[in-house]
């Protein structure tokens, strides 16, 4: 059980809320992302082979991962790492500040604290321990999982609307970066660095489909609609049409 600290998690957040409606829009939205990983997590973990141990550590680690985004926004009024800090490094920072994590036994500790601070990483780095990269890989699922939902809300059209949600990216419905398209033609999750438009935004989505770990995962993704969403915002031509079916093809594998 994780009650403590789900309880212990809802008083954090709290104390970010300044009462301006715009600001705590941002804040309640990271907190329901929060809750909503945590809920992912849940549902796949029981998928794996997974000692009770781990699987508390991959669903403490799915509640703390944004941990970040709540000082982060506070300070620079953007969720964009790239033009203010490292929210993985700022939530770690803040869990050791706070002592969120005391209660656990240090092994425990080290494994919600190393998926805090690698759920955002392009990669995985080489040489993490079994355990750890297996909680981490849980947490970049479901994390995937929900932003998905999210991004999907401001990308329809008629949706809802944020410049710090959608990272300040330029509403062109027509243009996109081929550099991306070329990151997804090799088989790679795209950049965050390259992306300009919101159909970039878009592409980055689908090509997550190449760093889903779980088959779980990637049942989730293709039953909810997603690829099939995702793929009617793009433009339609030749060469996005080409990644669809890419993207289709590593999902039915």
């Amino acid at each position: 059980m994780i009650d403590s600290h789900v309880a212990w998690f809802e008083d954090h957040v709290r104390s970010f809320l300044t009462g301006d409606p715009q600001d705590d829009a941002h804040i309640e939205l990271k907190r329901d992302h929060s809750f909503k990983v945590l809920a992912e997590a849940r549902a796949i973990t029981p998928t794996l082979d997974l000692s009770p141990g781990l699987a508390r550590a991959a669903h403490l680690a799915a509640l703390y991962h944004d941990a970040g985004r709540f000082p982060q926004y506070r300070t620079y009024k953007t969720f964009k790492d790239a033009q203010s800090a490292n929210h993985g490094h700022l939530g770690v920072r803040s869990l050791r500040g706070h002592a969120a994590l005391s209660d656990l036994d240090p092994a425990t500790r080290a494994l919600v604290l190393g998926a805090v601070v690698m759920h955002n990483r392009r990669e995985l780095p080489t040489g993490i321990s079994d355990d750890l990269s297996l909680v981490t890989r849980v947490v970049r699922d479901s994390d995937k999982l929900d932003i998905i939902r999210i991004m999907l809300e401001h990308l329809r059209p008629g949706g809802k609307e944020s410049d710090v949600v959608m990272l300040h990216v330029e509403d062109d419905p027509e243009r996109y970066t081929s550099a991306i398209v070329t990151q997804i033609e090799a088989g790679r999750i795209g950049d965050y660095a390259l992306m300009r438009y919101r159909n970039d935004f878009t592409l980055l989505l689908l090509s997550w489909v190449f760093d889903l770990s779980f088959r779980a995962s990637r049942r989730m993704f293709l039953e909810r609609g997603h690829l099939d969403e995702l793929c009617g915002l793009l433009p339609r031509t030749p060469e996005l049409t080409r990644i669809g079916d890419r993207i289709y093809d590593v999902l039915n594998r």
